[in-house]
């Protein structure tokens, strides 16, 4: 009888092994997913911390896959702890990410006025500066037909391969460089005023224009294109020039500012934006319109944005499709319609966020 319990007994034995393992391994991932629902939370500008702002939605997919794996381990006494913390993760991402669902109250209106001259067409366009597929983006224009065209990653062989747009567009202002922070504004709307602007750096340029719609309303327009965060470095250059912007553009005035900016909708630093710069986010109860990474199927955030003041309701709103870069382009049409300043508002700048934004500003300075 006892020759024959051994076997059962190691067979025991090596199955309750394989499972502390397992239970091991199980509260280690945990542990992880715990962490990068957290440490995005801490308000301060380490690109470890920041980068952790864009796969919220991705990383809420990877809690609810690694839920139903909780059954594995029904009779651990800590299960419900853990089970309690992931639980916790999934509210933290759905926190962030629903004012970006179709379920959410949006916060721009749909275009009430049909009249053209209220319309302001734009598409922006990050092309990448190593793409080569300059007729995919031509063919948009020609299809499009916007009124604004904005294009990041714009170096000479681009603009060059471009050129077609002299004779589409009556105003150009182009700034090619080689560093991936080129940029260009075409319009066929009147301007009264453009120049390009550094807010932090030479070696990312802005463009600062005031064009006028067809009714010969004035519209102040900015177009940007912060830097990222990497490996080594912070986002304090990127925060500082959104806010500069920000304040640049906050009053009365009508104000759009759009391009890559290389942050999503839902981190404190364009919560910060929105709050200096008084403007809206017509994303909100729409979609994400995540525009980048264009090569990956799971790997997408919304990096191309649009901010426009409260006299303008949305007509039109779409990513476009594959040109070859590893940003989708972006089209928005306005509408400009006064009575929707009553109707739309923008977060407000409490003492607490104005300090974060001039703490911003000091410390790229």
């Amino acid at each position: 009888m006892s020759s024959e319990a051994t076997p059962s007994n190691a067979v025991t034995h090596s199955d309750r092994s394989r499972l502390n393992w397992r239970w091991l391994l199980w509260r280690v991932w945990c542990g992880l997913l715990v962490v990068t629902a957290v440490v995005p939370l801490f308000p301060v500008n380490w690109w470890w911390v920041r980068i952790g702002d864009y796969p919220r939605l991705q990383l809420l997919c990877v809690y609810l896959a690694t839920l139903p794996f909780m059954l594995m381990f029904r009779r651990h006494r800590t299960l419900k702890w853990w089970s309690l913390g992931l639980m916790a993760c999934c509210v933290i991402q759905a926190y962030w990410i629903f004012p970006y669902s179709p379920l959410a109250p949006r916060t721009v209106q749909a275009a009430k006025s049909d009249d053209p001259a209220r319309r302001l067409r734009i598409v922006a366009m990050n092309v990448q500066q190593e793409n080569d597929n300059a007729a995919a983006v031509l063919e948009i224009v020609k299809r499009e037909q916007p009124d604004v065209l904005v294009l990041c990653e714009v170096n000479e062989r681009w603009l060059n391969d471009l050129s077609e747009l002299d004779q589409q567009f009556a105003f150009s202002k182009k700034h090619p460089l080689d560093n991936h922070y080129g940029i260009a504004l075409f319009t066929n709307m009147d301007v009264d005023s453009c120049r390009v602007r550094a807010m932090v750096s030479d070696r990312m340029p802005s463009i600062d224009a005031t064009i006028r719609l067809r009714n010969g309303q004035p519209v102040r327009l900015f177009a940007v294109h912060p830097k990222p965060p990497q490996v080594g470095r912070g986002t304090t250059k990127r925060d500082a020039e959104l806010v500069l912007v920000g304040r640049e553009v906050d009053g009365a005035q009508s104000s759009i500012v759009l391009g890559d900016l290389n942050d999503v909708g839902w981190s404190r630093t364009t919560n910060l934006f929105q709050e200096v710069s008084d403007l809206l986010d017509p994303r909100e109860g729409r979609g994400l319109y995540a525009t980048f990474d264009a090569t990956s199927w799971f790997l997408r955030y919304p990096l191309d944005y649009l901010f426009h003041s409260d006299d303008f309701r949305v007509a039109e709103m779409k990513t476009l499709e594959f040109i070859g870069s590893d940003h989708f382009p972006l089209l928005i049409e306005l509408s400009y319609e006064p009575a929707a300043e009553s109707q739309q508002q923008a977060p407000e700048l409490d003492a607490g966020d104005k300090a974060d934004a001039d703490e911003a500003v000091q410390e790229a300075w």
